[in-house]
C-alpha cells in the first residue's frame, strides 16, 4: 500500500526558508514508511536560486519531476511555486534512474532500464519524466522505453516552463536540473493503480475523417494521397489561420485498435507542406479535427476527477499547455477543479508539455501512449 503526503512552498530567493517550510508540511519522522520517492513540480526558476536543491538535499530519499508554468498540492496553486509530494510505502519500492538523451538515446535507454529490471525486477509502474526536446520527440523516447521494458505502464509529463520559446524547461532528479535527460522511477511491488485521462469533448469532432497515408514518427506527410497542408485547406483552414494558430489545432488519432483515440498538436509545417506533430501519426490510422474550449477543459476535467475522489490514495494530474492556455486569465481553473474534487486527500497538478499515460487496448492491456491537449490522472494507493 502507498500513501501521500504533500507540501509546497513559494520561498524562491531562500532556501533556509524553504527548507524548513516543506519539512514541516511533511512531517518525515510520523509520515514516512520503509520507502520512500518524492515527486517534484516547480517554476524553473527554483532551480537557479538553489532552493530546489536544498529542499531535495534535505530529504532522505529520491526526487523526480519536472518544472513547469503552473502546479498545485495541498491548498496551494501558482506559477512560482514548488511543490513535493511524497509516496511512502512499507511494501512498494521505489527505484530512479536519469539517462542522458542524446544522439544514441536508444542505446541509453535500454541499457540503464535493462540494468534496473536486472536487478529489480518488473515495476508495476514507471513515473517518467521527459525532457522537452527538438530533436528527439517524446513519442520516441516512449517507443525506446517500451522496446527495453516490454510495454510496462508509464505515467508522467513532458518538462515545461513559463518562456515563449520554453528554453528552461528541465526535468529534475535529486536536487538538478537537466535540460536533455530522461528521469523515470519504477514504483515496485503490487500498488493499487489506475489511470484515467480527461481529453477533448467527442461531440466537438468534425464529422469528416482522413486517413494518414505517409508519416515518418511524429511528422505527419500525407493525408488521403494528399500532403498535410493541402488536406488542412481543403476542409477549410487558410494557410494565415494555420500560422497563427497551429496550436490550437487539435488533430484526433483513432488507431483503429480498439484504444481511445488521442489527440495530437500541430507545431510546425515545413516548407514541403508537412506537418510537425506533437506525437507520432501511423499510417493507416484516421485522423479529424477537434476543438478545445474553457468550458470543455473544465467539464471533462470535473467529470474526470470526481469519481477519483472517493477512493484512497493520491491522485496525480498532470494538464496540457493548451487546456491552460485556453483558460486565459483564468488559467487556474482547472487546478482549481482538481483541488476542489478531491477535498483533503494528496494530489498534485501540474501543467504538461506533453502527457504520458496509457490507455486500455481491445485486448485488455495496457499500451502506452503520448498525449497532447489532455489531462492525465493515475490514482496510486
Amino acid at each position: 500500500m502507498i500513501r501521500s503526503v504533500t507540501a509546497a512552498t513559494r520561498e524562491i530567493d531562500d532556501a533556509e526558508a524553504a527548507v524548513a517550510e516543506i519539512t514541516a508540511a511533511l512531517g518525515l519522522e510520523k509520515n514516512l514508511r520503509k520507502n520512500s520517492l518524492g515527486i517534484i513540480s516547480c517554476f524553473s526558476e527554483f532551480a537557479d536560486t538553489g532552493v530546489l536543491k536544498a529542499v531535495c538535499d534535505a530529504l532522505p530519499f529520491d526526487c523526480v519531476g519536472a518544472t513547469t508554468c503552473l502546479c498545485a498540492a495541498r491548498a496551494e496553486i501558482d506559477q512560482i511555486i514548488l511543490t513535493v509530494t511524497v509516496l511512502t510505502s512499507d511494501d512498494c519500492d521505489f527505484q530512479t534512474a536519469g539517462i542522458p538523451i542524446g544522439d544514441n538515446y536508444e542505446n541509453s535507454v535500454n541499457s540503464a532500464l535493462t540494468a534496473l529490471l536486472a536487478q529489480n525486477g518488473k515495476p508495476a509502474l514507471f513515473l517518467s519524466y521527459f525532457p522537452l526536446m527538438n530533436t528527439i520527440s517524446g513519442d520516441m523516447m516512449l517507443t525506446a522505453i517500451d522496446k527495453a521494458t516490454g510495454g510496462i505502464p508509464l505515467f508522467g509529463t513532458t518538462a515545461l516552463d513559463h518562456t515563449m520559446d520554453y528554453s528552461t524547461a528541465q526535468t529534475v532528479y535529486n536536487g538538478e536540473a537537466f535540460r536533455e535527460k530522461l528521469v523515470l522511477a519504477a514504483v515496485c511491488g503490487a500498488p493499487n493503480i489506475s489511470f484515467h485521462i480527461a481529453s477533448l469533448d467527442e461531440t466537438k469532432f468534425r464529422s469528416q475523417k482522413a486517413l494518414i497515408t505517409a508519416s515518418d514518427g511524429n511528422i505527419l506527410i500525407g493525408v488521403n494521397g494528399k500532403t498535410a497542408l493541402e488536406y488542412l485547406e481543403e476542409i477549410g483552414l487558410t494557410k494565415a489561420e494555420l500560422a497563427s494558430g497551429l496550436g490550437v489545432i487539435p488533430l484526433v488519432v483513432d488507431h483503429k485498435d480498439g484504444t481511445e483515440p488521442v489527440v495530437r498538436a500541430v507545431f510546425a509545417l515545413t516548407p514541403d507542406g508537412h506537418a510537425v506533430c506533437g506525437g507520432a501519426m501511423p499510417v493507416g490510422a484516421t485522423l479529424t479535427i477537434g476543438r478545445v474550449d474553457r468550458n470543455d477543459v473544465l467539464r471533462t476535467t470535473e467529470n474526470t476527477v470526481k469519481p477519483l475522489a472517493d477512493q484512497e490514495g493520491v491522485v496525480l494530474s498532470y494538464s496540457c499547455i493548451a487546456r491552460y492556455l485556453v483558460l486565459g486569465a483564468d488559467n487556474a481553473a482547472e487546478a482549481e477543479k482538481v483541488r476542489a474534487a478531491v477535498g483533503e486527500a494528496p494530489y498534485l497538478f501540474a501543467c504538461s508539455g506533453g502527457e504520458i499515460c496509457p490507455l486500455l487496448a481491445a485486448d485488455g492491456r495496457l499500451k502506452n501512449f503520448y498525449h497532447n491537449y489532455t489531462n492525465v490522472f493515475c490514482k496510486m494507493s
